[in-house]
């Protein structure tokens, strides 16, 4: 499925919600959350990514990084992952990544509340 800029994202503090075109979502309840990785495709319409691993899970869930509310999304889960989720990738070169956040393998404890 193409991404494009008309999706949203939500964190409402249980879970992460996606919203896109065509009536497309995700949801994944945070304690799910293994890692978040931000990425620039090597081409396609939306070149800026997240990518989010989910425990008991073979794929990652994406979301453009621009996709409206991702700035509030973050924020609010930093809080919950007590953890600094900034974005650095805009303007990196195709290939780029890295990772935003990873639960510590030593913990499988749920975020903070």
């Amino acid at each position: 499925m193409p991404l494009c800029h008309a999706s949203s994202i939500v964190c409402d503090g249980r879970a992460l919600s996606w919203f896109g075109p065509e009536g497309a979502t995700w949801s994944v309840p945070l304690e799910r959350l293994r890692q978040i990785r931000e990425l620039v495709a090597e081409s396609g319409d939306m070149p800026w990514l997240l990518a989010f691993d989910i425990d008991g899970e073979d794929a990652w869930l994406r979301s453009p990084a621009n996709a409206n509310g991702m700035s509030q999304a973050l924020a609010a889960l930093g809080k919950l992952l007590k953890a600094n989720l900034e974005l650095r990738l805009e303007h990196a070169a195709a290939g780029s990544s890295r990772v935003v956040w990873a639960r510590s393998r030593a913990s499988r404890a749920k975020p903070a509340s």
